[in-house]
């Protein structure tokens, strides 16, 4: 079954926002049609989610994918809003070229899980630092780079149910984390990530 990338990011979103008490409102501002070049998703390559029990195991999936993520590299994280130079006029560029570099050499789902928690820590980062517009706009982008960079993929591994079935709760995906693929992939993501925000803020520099 496919699903829109766009409502799996306002999912995620409202979840980091929610662990920290701020309102998911900021996903849709009143505002929301005053939007610069870059920010608006491109809505052709949504597949028209359907409410059902598999797309709560994709969304619980991503959730706790993303948890563990983070728990990987928690003061890598923690440090992330002083690594990143975050401005209403930069915070495109340094969302793009960390994204960039991170899938310059291939897609898998600790990447794309990376992609989740990059950007929810950036949204969190934005409403502490009084940018709260810039959560809206970083939804969008997010759905943007998935749309037209990542989805292609999703959809060659058998969608967003691949993922969950691989990262999620039941049965056979407790013998697959028992593997270790989890562990794997998202430390892969984790290094991936976190070498991509050092190689943006070293070309800054230069």
């Amino acid at each position: 079954m496919s699903y829109s990338n766009r409502e799996l990011v306002e999912f995620f979103i409202s979840y980091k926002l929610s662990q920290r008490n701020h309102p998911t409102s900021l996903l849709r501002p009143e505002n929301a049609g005053e939007r610069t070049e870059g920010d608006k998703a491109n809505s052709a390559a949504r597949n028209g989610l359907l409410a059902s029990a598999d797309i709560e195991a994709v969304k619980a999936a991503l959730r706790d994918s993303a948890d563990e993520f983070e728990l990987l590299f928690t003061q890598a994280f923690s440090d992330l809003s002083s690594q990143i130079d975050i401005t209403p006029d930069t915070a495109y560029h340094s969302f793009k070229s960390v994204m960039d570099e991170v899938f310059k050499d291939g897609v898998n789902w600790g990447r794309i899980v990376g992609l989740f928690a990059f950007g929810g820590v950036l949204c969190v980062e934005c409403v502490e630092k009084d940018m709260s517009e810039l959560v809206s706009r970083i939804a969008d982008w997010m759905t943007m780079y998935l749309d037209e960079h990542i989805s292609p993929w999703i959809q060659s591994q058998g969608g967003w149910d691949c993922f969950a079935e691989v990262f999620g709760r039941d049965a056979a995906a407790e013998a697959r984390r028992s593997r270790e693929t989890l562990s794997r992939w998202l430390l892969i993501g984790v290094a991936l990530l976190m070498g991509a925000v050092v190689g943006v803020l070293i070309a800054k520099k230069h």
